[in-house]
């Protein structure tokens, strides 16, 4: 979930990291519904602005062929994913104790919920979950996404070169994006499920082609309200304007559904209303990054950008560490911890945990990562 090794920009990396950030909260609300943080109503948002901004930062300037770039894509997603879905499997508290098991999160494979009766029968699902449905171990559930990353990119390379052949390259990806999007659609619509999550891969494509249509767009917007640019200050109080009308409409728009879930392809009850919550939603999101990219790098603020900037740079650890936190604490304190007013206390617990676990994974587990070894003052870091 690199940029392709070029330098890092700075408000992408915040945009990622709070991105990131939802999730991890979101993941939280959902095991203790007494920790109420109103994530359900960015349903619409998060994975969808997570795969634009990835779209966004698409680049083929360091393949040559496709070869190359599949080898690049499987070192640092595919293998990764298969080395953490097995490393949270193997300490999956309910391998070790079946009785756990009616505590655990409800497990779906391809549109089916197994009927599992013993330890070896869920060792024989989760190994489904990992290579048949693309959505990881029940222990690193959120890796799903890394998977499906790893897909889309691969996809979309290939579309990139079939572009170059056609007379009007942006119309085709707007056209391949839209008919990923209503084939996925259809696809759900139909109750089909396919192998490796090939259904939701096809609605992501949507919205990986919308951030790649939008680059070079949003980079002019950016010059455009920089320091220094012509009519800088009138053009920031129009981006403001577009980002405050943006999230007015998000609310508006947005609907919540307990169905809801980009990962089974569920998008709820209506295409055009999930489409335009999400597009509006990101929107929104961009500007505000866009303009907090403006403001002077003084405490507090250059504190939080760098905690978000930390969270995507660390996003691979921080996506499998905190849920299988949120999963243990699930499994054995969580009548204790959903209590009103105290089910709070999961997040600093959460974020501590996941905290403690970066500089393990970036100083001795690099490997598991497909990352260099790192100093443990490295792997913390909240500083450019």
């Amino acid at each position: 979930m690199s940029n392709n090794g070029q330098a890092r920009i700075g408000w992408i990396d915040e945009f990622k990291g709070f991105v990131l950030l939802l999730v991890c909260l979101f993941h939280i609300e959902q095991n203790f519904p007494n920790a109420h943080l109103g994530m359900w109503h960015l349903s619409a948002l998060r994975m969808s602005a997570f795969f634009f901004i990835s779209g966004f930062l698409f680049s083929t300037k360091r393949f040559t062929n496709f070869k190359s770039y599949f080898t690049h894509k499987t070192h640092v997603l595919l293998i990764p994913y298969l080395y953490l879905s097995f490393l949270f499997f193997a300490i999956d508290p309910v391998v070790y104790n079946f009785a756990l098991f009616p505590k655990s999160p409800t497990m779906t494979v391809v549109n089916t919920i197994p009927d599992i009766n013993n330890t070896w029968q869920y060792i024989y699902w989760n190994f489904a979950k990992i290579f048949i449905a693309g959505k990881s171990s029940v222990g690193a559930g959120p890796l799903w996404f890394v998977f499906t990353l790893y897909s889309v990119s691969l996809l979309f390379y290939l579309l990139h070169e079939m572009s170059k052949r056609q007379v009007n390259p942006k119309l085709f990806f707007a056209v391949m994006s839209i008919e990923g999007l209503l084939c996925g659609w259809l696809l759900n619509e139909n109750h089909i499920h396919l192998p490796l999550g090939i259904e939701r891969d096809l609605t992501i494509l949507f919205f990986f082609g919308c951030g790649f249509l939008c680059k070079e767009p949003i980079k002019k917007i950016h010059s455009a309200i920089s320091t220094g640019a012509a009519h800088a200050t009138k053009n920031t109080a129009i981006v403001a304007a577009i980002g405050i009308v943006s999230f007015i409409a998000y609310a508006f728009l947005e609907s919540p559904s307990p169905n809801f879930s980009i990962m089974n392809n569920d998008l709820g009850k209506s295409l055009p209303q999930f489409v335009a919550s999400s597009i509006t939603g990101i929107i929104g999101l961009i500007a505000t990054f866009l303009l907090a990219s403006k403001i002077p790098d003084i405490a507090p603020i250059c504190i939080f950008k760098g905690i978000l900037r930390n969270i995507s740079r660390n996003a691979l650890v921080i996506l499998a560490v905190h849920w299988w936190i949120v999963l243990i604490l699930r499994l054995f304190f969580r009548p204790q911890i959903n209590q009103p007013g105290i089910a709070y206390i999961a997040i600093p617990i959460v974020a501590l945990g996941t905290i403690a676990a970066i500089p393990l994974f970036r100083c001795k587990l690099h490997r598991l990562l497909g990352k260099e070894k790192i100093s443990v003052k490295e792997s913390l870091c909240i500083r450019e």
